[in-house]
């Protein structure tokens, strides 16, 4: 029951690839999304839970904004090491509202060869180590080169899950001060 991930599933295509009672991906229901139409958030967690409490703390204390699931997730003992969302985000300055998808899976050694070279380019050194100790990597689609919902999505998660972020381009590796300073565009501190 394998369906294209690009571009992103409808809603109601998304409802049908996730188990009914759990909200969990069904296997092999949807192919991951390619690095290059996503953010890849390196995550520490061991698996594709999504701790829903958490991410909705993270964005209203960090980012003003409101997050949410369209299919709520129950676990129930469940550790998929797969799993996908589709994320709703809204913030409270109306600079950035929408859906987004969001697809978790094991981090395999070319997301790992990927953020070595990004920070090679970059001229950094320390968030690609970081990377490495992060066994799961989640995808957040952009829609759109200036895509703030993903973005933000994606800074959200990076400051969860305690990992950085990798550009679709594959050209930056940042942290989540670096993704909020890129929103806000200016070079102040976040708060």
């Amino acid at each position: 029951m394998t369906t294209r991930s690009h571009p992103p599933p409808s809603e109601t295509t998304f409802r049908a690839l996730v188990d009914a009672k759990s909200g969990v991906l069904q296997a092999d229901a949807l192919l991951p999304p390619p690095r290059s139409a996503s953010f890849s958030v390196f995550a520490q967690r061991p698996d594709a839970r999504l701790d829903v409490a958490q991410l909705e703390n993270q964005a209203a204390r960090f980012f003003a904004a409101k997050l949410g699931l369209t299919v709520e997730k129950r676990y129930d003992g469940e550790v998929p090491v797969t799993d996908a969302a589709r994320v709703v985000l809204a913030c409270d300055d109306g600079s950035a509202a929408g859906t987004r998808l969001v697809y978790g899976r094991p981090a395999q050694g070319d997301d790992h060869a990927a953020a070595e070279e990004a920070e090679r380019r970059q001229g950094t050194f320390g968030m690609a180590l970081l990377a490495q100790r992060c066994p799961t990597v989640w995808l957040v689609v952009r829609e759109g080169e200036d895509d703030r919902v993903a973005l933000t999505i994606a800074a959200v998660f990076a400051s969860a899950f305690l990992g950085p972020i990798l550009t679709p381009e594959g050209d930056k590796l940042i942290g989540v001060r670096s993704a909020r300073l890129e929103l806000e565009r200016r070079s102040a501190p976040y708060r």
